[in-house]
């Protein structure tokens, strides 16, 4: 049975792994996860976010597993992928004799994960999906470069959720949004005998790719954009210093960008229409300084006082 530690709450609430106390010799080494369920604008919680750390999950032994789930028409989606997306996943990863590319890899787990939910009877529900992979290599005591400063990010999407790297003082976008204004998406669409009306799929969905939503799945596929990114973390790999703490040097411009802590951001569309992805890498930066293990509820409540009209689900991994 698969350890999964998540935040499925119907108010905001912050999960911290796994210490508050002190950082994890694990990558990520810290995260922090926020959802709201923004009462005043809707009624229900629909998102879900999920943290596997690694050894936690069924998944390789040094590797992470995490994931934004943003739901709509009922939870079942949800539900669904809550354990069942990283099933799907680890089925794929600790296949022997496949040397498939991890794209490959995880693009047929998506579509296998679409698959089993319908045979499961979730026919109506659907959800927007962003998870990433996080692989810690091995230090090479051989090479006197240390590979365990390295990170390798395996990110997939289908849908609005989206992930941001912050890295050396820089926002980078690690998936695509699959929106009814994408040229390349209204192409499809229409191929496939469907339209457009009033920037919806047939006029119902506001997004052009889905797990789930069976009754509209030859327009809203479950094929995910997928990319593949290796960083190397600062050589010193601290969190902040005392004086980044005190917000000394990040208020005098003295930090070197380089020598901060990399991290990532999955969020639903809940805080991307209300920020800016440099926007939200600049608060986590910010506050993180300060208090790492909440950013994601800093975020949260940003988007919330910009008027976010949706439910708002955050995780910040540090990296």
């Amino acid at each position: 049975m698969m350890q999964v530690e998540t935040a499925t709450t119907s108010t905001s609430t912050t999960t911290t792994s796994p210490s508050n106390s002190a950082l994890s010799p694990l990558s990520p080494r810290l995260v922090s996860i926020c959802e709201e369920m923004n009462p005043s604008k809707r009624s229900t919680m629909e998102d879900c976010c999920v943290y596997a750390p690694e050894g936690t999950w069924d998944g390789p032994p040094d590797v992470a597993f995490l994931g934004v789930y943003d739901g709509h028409g009922g939870r079942d989606m949800v539900e669904y992928l809550e354990d069942g997306l990283q099933w799907h996943v680890a089925q794929e990863l600790c296949c022997q004799n496949d040397d498939a590319p991890m794209a490959t890899r995880l693009e047929r787990a998506f579509l296998m994960a679409d698959i089993h939910s319908e045979q499961l009877g979730v026919s109506m529900s659907g959800a927007t999906v962003a998870m990433c992979l996080v692989k810690k290599h091995s230090t090479n005591k051989k090479d006197d470069d240390d590979s365990s400063s390295l990170r390798t990010i395996y990110a997939a999407n289908a849908g609005d959720a989206r992930i941001v790297l912050g890295h050396e003082g820089k926002a980078q976008r690690l998936t695509h949004d699959h929106k009814p204004d994408d040229p390349v998406e209204i192409e499809r669409i229409e191929k496939a005998g469907g339209f457009l009306f009033k920037q919806r799929v047939v006029g119902v969905l506001a997004v052009t790719r889905s797990l789930g939503d069976h009754c509209m799945k030859d327009f809203v596929i479950a094929k995910p954009y997928c990319s593949e990114l290796e960083i190397r973390l600062p050589s010193a790999n601290h969190f902040f210093s005392e004086e980044e703490k005190e917000g000394e040097s990040r208020e005098s411009g003295e930090s070197s960008s380089s020598s901060l802590p990399s991290f990532l951001i999955l969020a639903c569309d809940g805080l991307w229409d209300v920020l800016e992805d440099q926007q939200a890498v600049d608060m986590v930066w910010t506050h993180g300084a300060h208090d790492p293990h909440n950013v994601a509820k800093h975020l949260v409540k940003e988007a919330l006082a910009k008027g976010s009209m949706d439910n708002i689900s955050v995780v910040v991994a540090w990296l």
